[in-house]
Parts: C-alpha cells; sequence; structure tokens
C-alpha cells in the first residue's frame, strides 16, 4: 500500500466522500445531498471544517468555478475527490463489507476452547 495506508475517516469525511464519488459538488449541493433522508441533519458549520480536513489529509482538492449563480453572488468552490481519497474510501468500504460478512457468519468461537 502506499500513502493512504493509516488514514483515518470520520463517518462525515467517509459520507461526503461517498457522495462526491468522482464528480466536483459545492458546498450547498453537498448539504443538499447529505441531508436528505438524514436523521440529524448537518450544517455548514460541520461541512467546512470537514472539508478543511479532508483537504489537509489530500483527500480532496478544489478550484473556483467560472461562473457566477444566478442571483450574481460570489464565484462558487468546487471540491473533487482526489485518487487518494478514491484510494482511502474503496479500502474503508471493502474493510465495512467485510465487517458485514463476518456479521452475517455468526459468533466468533473461541480457539482450542
Amino acid at each position: 500500500m502506499g500513502k493512504e495506508e493509516g488514514v483515518k475517516l470520520s463517518a462525515l469525511e467517509e459520507d461526503i466522500l461517498t457522495l462526491m464519488g468522482t464528480q466536483k459538488m459545492y458546498g450547498l449541493e453537498m448539504l443538499d445531498g447529505l441531508n436528505e433522508n438524514r436523521p440529524i441533519p448537518i450544517g455548514f458549520g460541520s461541512l467546512y471544517p470537514t472539508l478543511n480536513r479532508l483537504e489537509k489529509k489530500g483527500l480532496i482538492s478544489w478550484k473556483w468555478g467560472d461562473e457566477q449563480d444566478q442571483t450574481g453572488g460570489a464565484r462558487r468552490k468546487y471540491y473533487i475527490v482526489t485518487g487518494m481519497g478514491s484510494n482511502v474510501l474503496r479500502e474503508v468500504q471493502e474493510y465495512r463489507r467485510l465487517l458485514a460478512f463476518r456479521a452475517q457468519q455468526g459468533p466468533l468461537t473461541p480457539q482450542g476452547g
């Protein structure tokens, strides 16, 4: 494994990377996607610090959009998952699949007992 080994993801970080997939997204768009059917909605105060952590870990990057929104507001900041971010997410999701598989197998029996 490479640099990705040992990178930890919080539940919200994992949700964000999963939602983004391979598309670029801006903050409000992410909030809408994350909060749909979410038991406890998150706000900008949780989203942007999490995006900052993901960027510092090298899992996402961002760039300014060229256009202004229809109301004449500021340009949007678009985020995209990096290759490293995709690798880390894939590793975490594979681990979760293994856990689910183990859970379906029933309780573990102690060795030699």
